[in-house]
């Protein structure tokens, strides 16, 4: 029996589709934040990645990092302390998360800030890798009460293994206290 070559090309065809083996599908760890709600008590597996100034410059009152009491609805967060109203300051959080490659996710987390100045100076970000995904509005707060506000935003994993980072940013000579709490990331 002699093949034409439309019938080659429909063998090969069905050979090449046979052979493929099936994506495998991606499954989503049941808590991708590790420790998003820092109800641990510990900063871990989150890491400082950025304090600027650094850390050696400052004294325990100057600047005050950690996980601590919030007083609402969670045993601990995430706060920082400018107490001596520094002229520039920002701290960086993050930690690696597993993703799924091509998926759609939502961060998100709850903050607060405190400015006890007029101006628009102060301002939280959450990013994935160096991606911004989400900013909070500029504070031109006077300071308390603390009312705690969500911050979202979506993004698409470019790659399975990625960081989670939440940035805080005062750009004046402010007095400022931030906090965050309750950071996720859900399939969107």
């Amino acid at each position: 029996m002699y093949l034409t070559a439309p019938l080659i090309a429909l063998a090969a065809l069905l050979v090449s589709h046979a052979v493929a083996a099936p994506a495998a599908k991606c499954k989503n760890p049941t808590n991708i934040v590790p420790n998003g709600n820092f109800e641990t008590g510990s900063l871990a597996p989150w890491q400082l990645l950025t304090v600027i100034p650094p850390l050696d410059d400052f004294t325990a009152q100057y600047l005050q990092l950690g996980v601590d009491k919030p007083g609402y609805k969670s045993a601990y967060k995430f706060s920082v302390n400018d107490t001596l109203a520094s002229s520039y300051v920002e701290v960086d959080i993050g930690q690696n998360v597993t993703l799924c490659q091509g998926q759609k996710y939502k961060l998100g987390a709850e903050f607060y800030m405190t400015d006890a100045h007029d101006g628009p100076q102060t301002y939280v970000e959450l990013y994935i890798d160096q991606t911004r995904v989400a900013v909070s509005k500029a504070s031109d707060a006077k300071g308390p009460p603390v009312v705690w506000t969500p911050l979202s935003g979506t993004f698409t994993a470019s790659a399975q293994s990625q960081q989670v980072r939440v940035r805080f940013v005062a750009t004046d000579y402010l007095t400022v206290q931030w906090g965050v709490d309750n950071v996720v990331i859900t399939p969107a």
